[in-house]
């Protein structure tokens, strides 16, 4: 229990999304269902259930994640290029605010700060970090206006960075990732 708990933390996976509206002053680029693919890395996080007798150690990588509907919306930026944001159901109002690189690539880190209640039995610190690109049927090129090409698509890489915040307590591998790989297809 306590691991699922984690993963609602963490990931917050749930089916719901279309129909997420862009904030004020930002224009609807397209709908999208993530699907989330767990990856098992060398620093995965691993919880230690009860002690060495309690059975094998468990992954709080979750594997079969349900999809999650997003919206992807684009702003101006404070450079006047465009800014685009993906709303993701639980993660606030305004989205994330993705870093855009020329070629489509784009980065996300927040500091999610400490998180109470987990399945390491203790506090933990989070950095959530999303890196991926913006798929397009060609090459990705801003538009005459400076807007964004049609996005038929998004790759990326979710990683949440866990650390302690607790001196003890943890029945958790720390420091340690969760991380997974993301496929947006458009609605």
């Amino acid at each position: 229990m306590r691991i699922l708990l984690l993963s609602l933390v963490l990931l917050s996976a749930c089916s719901e999304g279309t129909g997420l509206q862009c904030p004020a002053s930002t224009s609807t680029v397209g709908q999208y269902s993530l699907a989330f693919t767990a990856v098992h890395d060398a620093g995965e996080c691993v919880a230690f259930d009860g002690g060495a007798d309690a059975g094998p150690p468990v992954n709080l990588t979750l594997n079969n994640l349900p999809a999650k509907g997003s919206a992807l919306c684009v702003g101006k930026g404070t450079d006047g290029g465009p800014q685009p944001l993906l709303l993701v159901p639980d993660k606030g109002p305004n989205g994330r605010q993705l870093i855009l690189a020329e070629d489509g690539g784009f980065q996300f880190s927040n500091d999610a700060g400490i998180a109470s209640g987990t399945a390491c039995v203790c506090d933990v610190a989070i950095v959530e970090t999303l890196n991926g690109s913006l798929q397009t049927s060609g090459p990705f090129a801003l538009r005459p206006d400076g807007g964004l090409p049609p996005i038929t698509g998004i790759t990326a890489t979710l990683r949440d960075s866990i650390s302690p915040s607790a001196a003890s307590g943890c029945i958790c591998t720390l420091p340690c990732t969760v991380t997974y790989s993301v496929t947006g297809t458009l609605l």
